[in-house]
């Protein structure tokens, strides 16, 4: 676990990131409709996961995601 000192993190040049793991992938990007910063939606990634991401606060990378064999 990495954190943050006081005043180091800044909004768009954030290092941080979340994942969460959801088998729901395709409703939760519905919800999200035009915050998913991929095009096409969520997709299969080369490591495997179902994915797809969006900014969350301070531009923090959120991706949502399952393991692609079980989609």
């Amino acid at each position: 676990m990495t954190q943050a000192v006081s005043g180091w993190v800044e909004a768009g040049r954030n290092p941080f990131g979340l994942y969460f793991r959801r088998p729901d992938v395709d409703a939760l990007a519905r919800v999200f409709a035009g915050q998913v910063l991929e095009k096409e939606g969520p997709s299969i990634k080369p490591w495997g996961m179902y994915e797809f991401a969006v900014n969350g606060p301070d531009c923090v990378l959120v991706r949502i995601g399952w393991p692609a064999r079980t989609v």
